[in-house]
């Protein structure tokens, strides 16, 4: 299992998180195998190069579990843009970096709805339980405060990020 290079560079959805998902969780086994059987194994970290404007949050949370629960180290890579969804899956790797020209954006879960009144609750309902477990996850993984979360949220559309600023918000570890 050489190849530990995996690159998120298209919106996220099911089929752009899927290969992902798949080599992380093959990597973990060939790991695992290898750990049983070699005294002093080493687990090799997994890279993951993000350079995307985010997409489903669903998707983007099924990958961020396998991140998680991934006994290899996963290091995430920004060489571009980690918007949107794309910036929590960033901040999900266990070892954070970022290129010197790399940007990172935030803004509010938004959803597309339409259709009856009990039908729109539902989805505005569904949509703030989505954005609570974003901002919880953001909050709990980096440096930033609600309050700034909430001033992004009341008064700008997108908040932008250098790599400087992500550096000092805890966002990453180190700007490579």
């Amino acid at each position: 299992m050489n190849e530990r290079t995996l690159y998120l560079f298209d919106g996220i959805n099911k089929s752009s998180v899927k290969t992902i998902v798949e080599q992380i969780m093959k990597i973990n086994q060939f790991d695992d195998d290898k750990d049983k059987k070699e005294k002093d194994f080493k687990r090799v970290p997994i890279d993951v190069i993000i350079n995307s404007n985010g997409g489903s949050v669903y998707d983007g949370l099924g990958l961020i579990n396998v991140i998680e629960n991934s006994k290899t180290p996963v290091h995430t890579y920004v060489y571009g843009l980690a918007a949107s969804m794309s910036l929590l899956i960033a901040v999900s790797g266990h070892k954070r970096y970022a290129g010197r020209l790399s940007t990172f954006m935030y803004h509010a879960v938004s959803t597309h709805i339409d259709g009856h009144l009990e039908y729109l609750k539902n989805r505005v309902d569904e949509t703030q339980r989505l954005q609570n477990i974003y901002d919880d996850y953001l909050l709990s993984k980096t440096k930033l405060t609600q309050d700034e979360i909430l001033r992004v949220q009341e008064h700008q559309r997108n908040w932008y990020m250098s790599p400087e600023e992500a550096l000092s918000h805890g966002v990453i570890d180190e700007i490579v």
